[in-house]
């Protein structure tokens, strides 16, 4: 991929990331109107949440790979609209694709740390196939987790977070499939080299980070 595709796909990303926040804005609006007041809570806590890949650069020079915006952006968009326009009642296995893409993210974000210490730190050195499986046993793992959380909150307050043991499971399995998912993308993207270019900037980051650590 040449630097003008690279660049292409980027601008691509990042304005469909604006947008999408855009529309988290509007859905914000017509939860007011409604007066659903969880979904406004949604709205403000993901407009929030969608907010910080730019905190991070303006306060942090940290770049996070656009498509991890993107996917931030999108995922939070699906969990909204499920929210104020009751998708989550209306379509059938809505939550299935929410929950997905929700995974897809933690998978990536493993993806990312595992290749950058693999990239710039000397004391980690994976084949790409071992990065795979981490990945998807970090994502398994962190599905895990959220399912205790979720059934920490039943336990605790008077919610129903977790609807049964058939939706614990789904979850997990959703969890996994995604893990798996990523697991090939990511494969294929570092055979192909372009995997790198992704996370470029974050990269270089990363890698100064680790040269300034070294002079101390």
């Amino acid at each position: 991929m040449d630097e003008m595709q690279k660049f292409s796909f980027s601008r691509r990303g990042i304005v469909t990331s604006h947008f999408l926040k855009v529309i988290m804005v509007l859905l914000l609006v017509v939860a007011v109107w409604n007066k659903n007041w969880s979904g406004v809570f949604g709205c403000i806590f993901g407009i929030l949440l969608s907010g910080i890949p730019s905190i991070l650069k303006r306060n942090y020079n940290v770049t996070l790979p656009w498509i991890l915006d993107m996917l931030i952006a999108f995922a939070l968009f699906l969990h909204i609209g499920g929210l104020v326009l009751y998708a989550y009642q209306i379509i059938p296995g809505y939550d299935m694709i929410t929950h997905f893409f929700s995974s897809i993210i933690v998978a990536f974000l493993a993806f990312v740390v595992i290749y950058l210490l693999d990239e710039y730190w000397d004391g980690l050195h994976m084949d790409k196939y071992a990065m795979a499986f981490v990945v998807i046993i970090f994502t398994m793992a962190m599905g895990v987790i959220w399912e205790f959380f979720e059934w920490s909150i039943d336990f605790l307050f008077p919610t129903y977070e977790q609807w049964g043991l058939y939706d614990t499971m789904k979850d997990l399995f959703i969890d996994t499939v995604a893990g798996i998912f990523m697991a090939f993308i990511g494969v294929n993207l570092i055979r192909k080299g372009k995997f790198k270019g992704l996370i470029d900037d974050l990269g270089k980051q990363f890698d100064a980070f680790i040269i300034n650590r070294k002079k101390y």
